[in-house]
């Protein structure tokens, strides 16, 4: 063999033991390790906010949420002492041993006047709550001025309704003062409110979910035991001892059955309507109720009898 064929020899072992050792699989891994780190920013670039929870509906962390916005809602509710508001004190206890929680056990039985109030923290520290003991004087004020318009509300029959959910609610007959009274708080305090809610003040309910429906063979067994327990009697008769509450709401919670914690600032009895001079039997009063509910449906446009079984989100 001549020196040029031991150097062609040498050079060609030279050139097949000096390669990358690596597969072309690890190769094509490699780089597109190294293509994919180029792209990634470093961890020190992000700026991450401190605590920062907010819900999707805007309201602040729960640590500043009274600092920031409060939140007031005016019911009309039977006292705690009268037999009313101790059966439906008994009705709740009762109903959500046996069938469970629903979103109307998160509040007391009530007729809501207005739903809610939200009413933010002013700029200046020295005033900050001024809105806030305006809002109060006004509804003191308003309610003062009707008061001896304001009467106990009727009691016009239970009635189950399936729009937008299903719902067991008590339906009443309010003065039309109530709706003069939201009225007159709306025009005077709108404008200085963040939300300021009027109900359709004509029901109280017993059971709802919107979370999750209940079902129709549930529902009519909360309706007799509603029946059964709920002193409605007592409520035609005497027409029942009931007032008008300024709550704040203190602490929601988002479970359910899990009652809300209210304060009250205020509190007003309302007067009962004198039924002694016309006597009426007591079952014919109940019949009555139920019925002239039935026929003032029966009446109504289709369009309009959807307004009336449509169930708003309680307050």
């Amino acid at each position: 063999m001549t020196q040029s064929h031991v150097d062609a020899s040498d050079a060609w072992l030279s050139d097949n033991t000096s390669t990358d050792n690596s597969s072309p699989l690890t190769r094509s891994l490699s780089t597109s390790a190294t293509s994919a780190a180029a792209l990634v920013s470093n961890f020190s670039d992000f700026h991450l906010d401190p605590f920062n929870l907010k819900t999707k509906y805007g309201a602040p962390s729960p640590h500043r949420l009274r600092e920031t916005r409060r939140t007031f809602t005016l019911y009309l509710e039977p006292t705690e002492t009268c037999s009313l508001g101790r059966s439906l004190q008994t009705f709740q206890d009762q109903s959500f041993s046996r069938f469970g929680p629903n979103q109307a056990h998160n509040t007391k039985p009530h007729v809501s006047i207005l739903g809610r109030v939200h009413i933010n923290r002013g700029m200046d520290f020295a005033t900050k709550w001024d809105t806030v003991d305006a809002f109060v004087d006004c509804v003191d004020q308003q309610i003062r001025q009707l008061q001896s318009r304001l009467t106990a509300p009727s009691f016009r029959g239970y009635s189950m309704v399936h729009r937008p959910t299903s719902s067991l609610v008590i339906c009443v007959r309010l003065d039309p003062a109530y709706s003069f009274l939201a009225t007159n708080i709306e025009r005077q305090m709108k404008s200085q409110c963040h939300t300021l809610d009027i109900s359709s003040m004509d029901r109280l309910h017993l059971a709802y979910n919107v979370l999750r429906s209940i079902p129709h063979s549930t529902m009519k067994q909360i309706r007799d035991l509603a029946s059964s327990l709920i002193n409605v009697r007592d409520w035609i008769q005497r027409g029942e001892s009931w007032q008008l509450a300024l709550y704040e709401v203190m602490l929601e919670s988002p479970m359910v059955g899990v009652q809300r914690q209210l304060r009250c600032l205020r509190s007003w009895p309302i007067q009962t309507k004198d039924k002694s001079s016309v006597w009426v039997p007591t079952s014919l009063r109940i019949q009555w109720a139920i019925w002239s509910k039935l026929i003032q449906n029966s009446i109504l446009p289709p369009r309009q009898q959807k307004k009336v079984e449509t169930v708003e989100k309680p307050s």
